[in-house]
């Protein structure tokens, strides 16, 4: 495994991912700026969620198509860059232009670094890509810590200074790119590209319970605040620390899964993460005090510590597309959840959010079922391939 280059990855994947757990935190301060409608404020989010999400798999085919390893370091410049313009905008198209090149840049960097800290992984692809996963968890954690520190110095428009983090993280990524090159020659050799086929139907299946994951967790960050201020009528001040105990056990929680992944298997770790989702939900819903909130923790940190371990799935389902593969279980799954939350944000409108805590349940139950009929690993073709070792001279130091 080279330590160096996945580090390197990882701060790629902080410093765009950072852009997504921001953007949440400004809709307040652009709601006031441009007195805008709830029907304007979500569009922003949908803009978002559309051009980072579910445009992902379009950037996994260029990706697959060759070594596109200048796609790395584009997007997060490009993500970057377009979070800099955010609070610079003076109409609200200009937002929306701001907000897409945003999510472009994130489409364009999740596909290739992917499959980059795959390469870079070695043999150790669980934990590798924990190494790599664990960057986005802990961006999306500190984005809204950003938006207050810039609010605080500089005012919304002070969000241009996020550029020059982006500047020094693109320049950083640059300096892996001889490391994942050498990686990627040494991967091709032992698994040439075409050889193998794709596992279609087990694929199929790893996508849906991702989208199931993706749903749950997505559902977790919704509903709760807001079912801690309106159901419980606790205070608002309160959401803050209840949001970063869940994200912030499920960044922690990254590394171990991937670890124990690679020891006990990727299907085993994960239908034994996920298993005790809904246990912990049910916990948080029956009793909802300290007991239940150290049970959202741990629910957290077993959603997220299955992450990793999904992405090492995919690319094993497909091994000649492993940029597609990552872009499916990593942004196409997170636009399904998303549409899942909207549905259930219509159901809370019906029959309130005590309702969809249970509904939320259920799901993982479902996820937990679905996780089950999935392959232990690819079939033999794949693992023998992909796992060879690496030639002595192309082994990463």
């Amino acid at each position: 495994m080279k330590r160096s280059a996945l580090s390197l990855l990882s701060l790629g994947h902080l410093t765009v991912d950072v852009t997504a757990g921001a953007l949440t935190a400004m809709l307040p301060y652009l709601q006031s700026e441009f007195a805008l409608s709830y029907v304007l404020l979500a569009m922003i989010s949908t803009t978002y969620q559309v051009t980072s999400s579910i445009a992902q798999p379009i950037f996994g085919v260029v990706s697959d198509r060759g070594a596109k390893r200048y796609l790395v370091p584009m997007g997060v410049l490009l993500a970057a860059g377009g979070f800099a313009m955010l609070g610079k905008a003076p109409t609200y198209s200009l937002v929306l232009a701001a907000v897409a090149l945003a999510g472009i840049g994130s489409a364009i960097f999740h596909p290739e670094a992917t499959k980059a800290a795959r390469f870079v992984s070695g043999t150790s692809r669980a934990t590798g890509m924990s190494y790599f996963s664990i960057g986005g968890n802990i961006g999306v954690a500190l984005g809204p810590l950003v938006v207050t520190a810039i609010v605080a110095w500089a005012g919304t428009s002070g969000t241009w200074i996020y550029i020059v983090p982006g500047i020094i993280a693109t320049a950083l990524v640059l300096l892996a790119e001889p490391a994942i090159g050498r990686a990627e020659t040494a991967h091709t050799a032992a698994a040439p590209p075409g050889k193998v086929s794709s596992d279609r139907r087990p694929m199929t299946l790893l996508i849906a319970v991702v989208a199931l994951r993706s749903m749950i967790y997505s559902g977790i960050l919704v509903f709760i605040p807001l079912y801690a201020v309106h159901v419980l009528h606790q205070p608002k001040s309160f959401t803050g620390p209840l949001l970063f105990a869940i994200l912030g056990t499920g960044a922690l929680s990254t590394i171990v899964g991937g670890a124990i992944a690679d020891r006990v298997g990727n299907k085993r770790t994960m239908l034994t993460s996920l298993a005790c989702v809904p246990l912990l939900l049910a916990t948080y819903v029956v009793w909802p005090g300290a007991v239940g909130v150290v049970a959202l923790a741990l629910a957290g940190a077993c959603i997220i510590s299955t992450t990793s371990i999904s992405v090492v799935m995919a690319q094993d389902f497909m091994p000649g597309r492993l940029a597609l593969a990552a872009s499916l279980v990593i942004g196409f799954t997170s636009g399904l959840g998303g549409l899942g939350v909207a549905l259930l944000g219509g159901l809370a409108d019906l029959a309130g959010l005590y309702v969809v805590l249970w509904v939320l349940v259920g799901i993982a139950v479902a996820g937990t079922v679905l996780t089950a009929f999935l392959p232990a690993r690819a079939d033999g073709r794949v693992s023998a391939g992909q796992a060879a070792p690496l030639p002595e001279p192309a082994r990463l130091r």
